[in-house]
């Protein structure tokens, strides 16, 4: 078996971590395509400069067009002396305002934004009220009408631990494993209409936040009974009502490496994005 990190090692002697948060408005999504502009192949033109090579940036989570981060964790190899320092401020000053370096730091050789990863936190944001939005409507989910949250809670406890989450993936995934164990989602309200929704796991499948909650949305409007939720998971067929959400109210919110908050809480935080919301 060939050991490819001692000859990775040998060639780029330095293996670089970035945080950094996006407003995926803009893009087609992390991952670069053919149709469009991707927040990788923006991140990686700009680090080319700042380096003066290139690099393949690899992320702890591929989000998809429009979805948003505010911890996207990426790592990278390079032969630059820079100091972690100067990549942030010469990269950061090649990219455009929608995309930003939260810190930078050298990591030994073997870590790997991806695969290290233990734990991958979302946070989706709902505005429930009779009027669509305006300030702000790129970073949430416009939801009408009255919402049974207690019907919601009830879906929380049926998603939470192990499941096979096949009926709630979109039908381009090609993830293999589909077992999977999730943290129970926490649902939060404010005074302004905000709800926002977190989920906790070590992965997901594509689209499974924005069903999921969509599948909390439909049985808050009635359209749908927990025990169809409940049902999903056993029979792996996906109903109609099961709808998957748009991604503007998507964040992937932080990525954790073994220091993950303990079972069964969330970090404490405003649950507010970073945007100010009209009131109800």
């Amino acid at each position: 078996m060939t050991d490819t990190s001692s000859n990775n090692a040998a060639i780029h002697p330095r293996n670089i971590r970035m945080v950094i948060e996006y407003d995926g408005t803009n893009y087609v999504g992390w991952q670069f395509q053919i149709n469009g502009v991707s927040v990788q192949e923006t991140l990686e033109t700009a680090l080319a400069t700042a380096l003066g090579h290139s690099v393949r940036v690899l992320a702890a989570g591929r989000t998809d067009a429009g979805v948003h981060a505010k911890g996207q964790v990426v790592n990278f190899f390079t032969n630059s002396h820079l100091p972690t320092r100067a990549i942030l401020v010469q990269t950061l000053r090649r990219l455009p305002e929608d995309i930003a370096i939260v810190s930078v730091d050298d990591v030994p050789f073997d870590f790997n934004a991806r695969c290290n990863a233990t734990l991958r936190w979302y946070k989706f944001f709902l505005l429930n009220r009779s009027i669509r939005p305006t300030a702000g409507r790129q970073y949430l989910t416009h939801v009408y009408g009255k919402l049974d949250f207690d019907a919601m809670e009830q879906v929380c406890d049926l998603l939470a631990g192990v499941h096979d989450f096949r009926a709630f993936r979109s039908i381009n995934c090609q993830a293999v494993r589909t077992l999977l164990t999730m943290r129970r989602p926490r649902i939060q309200r404010f005074p302004d209409g905000l709800i926002t929704v977190d989920y906790m796991a070590r992965s997901f499948l594509q689209n499974m936040v924005r069903i999921m909650t969509g599948c909390l949305v439909s049985v808050g409007r009635g359209r749908m009974a927990p025990a169809e939720v409940a049902l999903m998971m056993e029979d792996y067929h996906r109903p109609v009502e099961a709808v998957t959400l748009p991604p503007q109210g998507l964040f992937l919110y932080h990525v954790y490496y073994g220091d993950e908050p303990p079972e069964g809480t969330y970090p404490d935080d405003s649950g507010h994005p970073l945007f100010p919301l009209a009131q109800s």
